[in-house]
């Protein structure tokens, strides 16, 4: 839901963080382009610390990590084939694949939802259905209202009764100052701010009957998939060993990412990265596997809840054909 959080912004200022092919990269190095979903944040660090480590250049790679201008433009971009790879939010990658755009999902980035409900622990609610007669902020979005109604009705509460206000991207600075009772953000961005700075009440969309989906998803053309498998493989494989390391050793990913990010720091990083990394693999067999069944079943959700009639099967436009191959793995690709 991020991207189409952001679709209301018109323009973005475009950050000096670009990510140029390294210095040392031998003329050879297969030039490759990754254009971002929004300003470069911890659901990131995976790919600065491939490229900081030098995993893109193990895989003959010179990467250029780019943050988009406006919303719109990874999207715009890549069908245009400006840039081999791209990362959207999956309701906005299946918007666009329900229009023929020839686009497809290579990996993921997390393997859950990162929307919730955020309150203040003072405001006594504990649960969607204690909202109740109560003020919620969103950005205005169809997915942000739909998620709120749909997380209120499926704890037994009666989501015609909440009264919902656009707060715009302002979401951690209402809740703190007591402006609404409680609004729809992420609880890996809003959610962390607001408990930095009061006891909080994070509600997440995947515990009130949504699918555990993937929020961020890697995407390329399906003609650059058949023409250059093995850069595929090689930027995957790269990608992979980043978010392994984001994991295992966050303080040198935050790291990597504050040294390519003005504004940026370490310290600042820590606890977005933190928040997150229990979900960029939670039950995935390994780091960017995708599950078609939780496709499949998020797409019913999506038309439910009014958002996205989308018929398309997943194994259409989703594959793990070039991620590394699991162990014991038949028949696997290299």
């Amino acid at each position: 839901m991020r991207a189409l959080k952001f679709a209301l912004v018109a323009v973005l200022v475009l950050v000096g963080c670009r990510g140029k092919a390294r210095e040392d990269s031998p003329g050879s190095a297969r030039q490759v382009r990754v254009i971002l979903d929004y300003l470069p944040n911890a659901a990131h660090a995976g790919l600065y610390q491939a490229e900081a480590a030098g995993y893109f250049r193990d895989e003959g790679l010179a990467v250029r990590i780019d943050a988009p201008t406006s919303s719109s433009d990874t999207l715009r971009l890549m069908a245009a084939g400006q840039a081999e790879f791209g990362l959207v939010s999956l309701l906005d990658f299946l918007s666009v694949r329900a229009k023929g755009e020839p686009l497809k999902i290579v990996m993921a980035i997390e393997q859950r939802p990162l929307a919730a409900l955020i309150a203040l622990k003072k405001s006594g609610i504990g649960r969607p259905r204690d909202l109740g007669g109560r003020l919620v902020g969103t950005t205005g979005v169809v997915s942000d209202d739909a998620g709120v109604k749909w997380m209120i009705k499926h704890d037994g509460g009666d989501p015609s009764s909440v009264r919902l206000i656009n707060i715009g991207f302002n979401t951690a600075q209402e809740i703190i100052a007591g402006n609404v009772d409680a609004a729809f953000g992420f609880w890996s961005q809003e959610g962390v701010q607001v408990a930095a700075h009061k006891p909080a009440t994070v509600m997440r969309l995947n515990d009130y009957g949504v699918p555990p989906y993937p929020e961020l998803i890697v995407f390329a053309r399906e003609d650059f998939l058949a023409r250059e498998p093995a850069t595929v493989r090689g930027f995957l494989r790269a990608v992979a060993r980043g978010y392994d390391d984001a994991v295992a050793k966050p303080d040198v990913a935050c790291a990597a990412m504050a040294a390519r990010v003005e504004g940026e720091t370490t310290e600042g990083l820590r606890p977005y990265l933190d928040a997150l990394s229990p979900v960029l693999r939670a039950d995935a067999p390994a780091f960017g596997r995708l599950n078609l069944s939780v496709l499949r079943d998020y797409l019913a959700w999506t038309k439910e809840i009014g958002v996205l009639d989308m018929r398309e099967d997943p194994a259409k436009f989703a594959t793990n054909e070039f991620l590394p191959p699991l162990p014991g793995d038949e028949g696997a690709k290299p």
